[in-house]
């Protein structure tokens, strides 16, 4: 009896030494399949989200997001672009209070973010050399000449999507090639590795391999009646409030991304669809690794 108690004791032992490694050395503990928790909150409530991530179709993608998470770089921003029934664009901005003036968004610096945080997982520099990072997101998709070794993962409903601006530039960076092991870069357009923070979650029944944005997350079956709520919740709160012919949910802002941008000069502007009332990504949580 005195045994069975001494080595279930030392089993536990071991197994809460075994985590506490994971947590001090992630990259020794690495899995094909690395897990987060999303928290998604409207109008006073919770919607949690179940994701798995797929390391070995995009690599890079994932750690890239991993350390966002792990850095808390999502806790509390905003959807900054709702379109109905087809995407939730995120990432990049913060719901504006009363007292700023920003058209109901505030921008994360980002850059400023990524240069002074720690285990920065480059991927693309201004230079063969690689002495100048920046600190954007290799495009792991066809578009960009990537070949997915794996089966890709398809964009079906939940699944999210890194996403970027399309800069009409001719700007060249050096991005790790996917073929090699030891570091090596290659020769790529900007435009396709400017990838910083934002990503979408895709709202439609579709199940098609995207070509322009790599697809890195599906979601979890438990979690799609969530997403569901979510999106009814939405709708209802949309129409009760706002059904009016001279209200809308969502108000028309323009911005110019490309004074967010490390590399190119050019003027670029956008318009997001800003929810009036804030669609906000609590946290973003790693629960497995």
């Amino acid at each position: 009896m005195f045994k069975k108690t001494m080595k279930k004791i030392l089993c536990g032992a071991l197994a809460v030494t075994s985590v506490v490694a994971c947590m001090g050395t992630m990259t020794a503990c690495e899995t094909n399949h690395p897990e987060v928790e999303m928290k998604i909150e409207f109008a006073g409530e919770t919607y949690k989200l179940e994701y798995k991530l797929y390391r070995k179709v995009a690599p890079n993608t994932v750690n890239h997001f991993i350390w966002l998470a792990e850095n808390g770089y999502y806790n509390e921003l905003c959807v900054h672009n709702y379109v109905e029934d087809s995407k939730l664009y995120t990432g990049a901005y913060s719901a504006a209070t009363d007292e700023d003036d920003d058209d109901g968004l505030v921008y994360k610096d980002y850059f400023a973010f990524a240069e002074k945080t720690k285990k920065y997982p480059h991927s693309v520099w201004m230079d063969r050399e690689k002495t100048i990072p920046t600190y954007t997101l290799y495009g792991e998709f066809q578009n960009n000449d990537f070949q997915v070794k794996n089966n890709p993962v398809k964009e079906s409903f939940g699944s999210l999507s890194m996403y970027y601006h399309t800069f009409d530039t001719s700007a060249r960076v050096y991005a790790l090639r996917a073929d090699s092991d030891d570091g090596a870069v290659s020769g790529r357009e900007y435009r396709y590795n400017c990838a910083t923070s934002m990503f979408y979650i895709n709202l439609s029944n579709s199940n098609t391999v995207n070509k322009a944005y790599a697809t890195f997350a599906m979601l979890d079956k438990d979690s799609k009646d969530d997403l569901k709520d979510l999106q009814e919740a939405i709708k209802e709160y949309a129409e009760k409030n706002y059904g009016d012919e001279d209200e809308s949910f969502v108000k028309s802002v323009s911005v110019n991304v490309s004074e967010h941008d490390n590399v190119i000069d050019e003027t670029v502007s956008v318009s997001y669809k800003v929810p009036q009332t804030a669609i906000v990504i609590k946290s973003v949580k790693v629960t497995k690794y």
